[in-house]
């Protein structure tokens, strides 16, 4: 990677519209590159209230973007420290070098898919159980009307992606005759661009609008790219029509996306839909111990358990936290103890600090009244529904400082007066301010 890869992702920053001047000249332009190569680029922030405001929130994708743009397109790792904190830089490095190296051996089919996403490595817990079992029904019998389009959301790191991968693996493997595409969002968009400009919109129908079964991650980034929204509009009404399967992955319910053209969001909604949670000890747990006979070396069960009790954020964490440790053990020739796994850990969680998101608050308000995520966004009103809605509301309100306007979008589109009535009940509700706080001692 060149040396002044950063300096030019930098240029590409500063027209972003997204990122406002103090977030520009105060944060990114004072960031300074701690490690530089072909595989991982570690960017290093001045102080800790810098790094939590880009590393794992919406700035930290604006980075990776404009990172891979000024690479001529080639992505990269891209990773977060604190300034001076050595041990972080020697463990971002170690795990993305054994990342980008397994990859290289990766073998992609036609698809785009690869055979290591199955649903027989996918570990199963109570976060995702049920997204699970409709994934195996969806493989088995695509194109169901009941479960078309298949819309998993969550945040990032959690299974979407390996669950909508081992959909199109098992659809390739029993049903052969089948063709079947697995895109990016970002890449049906830069191939969309790519037709615009070669004046080639038949090669770009006929890839997308003749498959079986399109796979396609992260739909969040249509937002924003109007012709782009049309043209998968067009796309997904087509294969609908014939009768064709469609996954889809988000970090947000659809509900939620309201930047997002509403004639596509209301389509999201008429499939079904699946809130992936993040995994819970014992499913941390079953992930690590079945990465460790992979790989053929043990640990202590007290080594076990401070891992998965402490690296907590998403699968995607404790992947990396485990091919840290991998390559420690290799050194240490596997004698590690408790306090070196500790030096190796305490770095990589560091700067986990939850930073609460309107869709945290909704799942856990849900979870907590034993309600789908869906029904606090939806039009039902019933008491049940009704309070718990007013709780999540305050909760942004009180907690997250959200404006009515703002809350009232998120919540299916309700005015600001509605907002501001269902606050004010829980304010004067002892019992229900008593369980909002609860809720949000709990997600933090």
């Amino acid at each position: 990677m060149e040396s002044k890869i950063w300096e030019n992702a930098l240029e590409l920053l500063k027209y972003d519209s997204n990122i406002n001047s103090i977030t520009y000249d105060s944060i990114l332009c004072k960031m300074s590159v701690a490690h530089c190569d072909k595989d991982v680029l570690v960017l290093a922030a001045r102080d800790e209230y810098s790094l939590n405001l880009v590393k794992g929130q919406k700035l930290n994708k604006l980075v990776e973007d404009a990172i891979r743009a000024a690479n001529d397109g080639k992505s990269c790792a891209v990773k977060f420290i604190l300034e001076g904190d050595e041990k972080a830089l020697n463990s971002s490095v170690i795990s993305e070098k054994k990342a980008a190296s397994q990859a290289k051996t990766e073998v992609v089919t036609p698809s785009g898919l690869n055979g290591e996403f199955t649903f027989a490595n996918f570990v199963v817990g109570d976060c995702n159980r049920f997204a699970h079992a409709s994934a195996v029904s969806v493989a088995a019998k695509p194109g169901q009307k009941q479960r078309n389009p298949f819309f998993l959301w969550g945040n990032s790191g959690l299974g979407k992606t390996h669950l909508m991968k081992a959909i199109g693996n098992a659809i390739i493997e029993q049903h052969p005759e089948k063709k079947v595409i697995y895109t990016t969002c970002e890449a049906f968009t830069n191939a969309f661009i790519a037709c615009i400009q070669n004046k080639n919109y038949t090669e770009f129908r006929n890839k997308y609008r003749t498959v079986d079964v399109l796979l396609i991650d992260d739909i969040q980034f249509l937002i924003g790219k109007d012709s782009v929204q049309t043209e998968f509009f067009n796309t997904f009404e087509a294969l609908i029509e014939a009768g064709k399967q469609i996954v889809i992955t988000c970090d947000k319910a659809p509900a939620n996306l309201t930047e997002l053209n509403s004639r596509l969001t209301s389509r999201f909604q008429d499939g079904i839909m699946f809130d992936v949670q993040p995994p819970d000890f014992e499913t941390r747990k079953a992930i690590f111990l079945s990465k460790l006979e992979n790989e053929s070396f043990n640990l202590s069960d007290e080594i076990i358990d401070y891992v998965c009790e402490n690296v907590t954020t998403n699968i995607r964490q404790l992947n990396g936290a485990f091919n840290t440790i991998s390559s420690y053990v290799t050194l240490a020739n596997g004698e590690l103890t408790l306090d070196d796994i500790r030096k190796i850990v305490d770095p990589l969680v560091s700067g986990n600090k939850k930073y609460l998101t309107p869709d945290i608050v909704i799942n856990a308000v849900a979870n907590y009244y034993d309600l789908t995520p869906d029904k606090l966004t939806s039009k039902l009103r019933s008491a049940e529904i009704s309070t718990a809605r007013n709780v999540a509301m305050f909760i942004c309100r009180d907690y997250l400082e959200l404006k009515y306007e703002k809350i009232g979008q998120l919540f299916g589109g309700r005015k600001h007066t509605t907002v501001m009535h269902g606050c004010d009940n829980v304010d004067e509700d002892p019992e229900l301010k008593k369980q909002a706080e609860e809720i949000y001692k709990h997600i933090t």
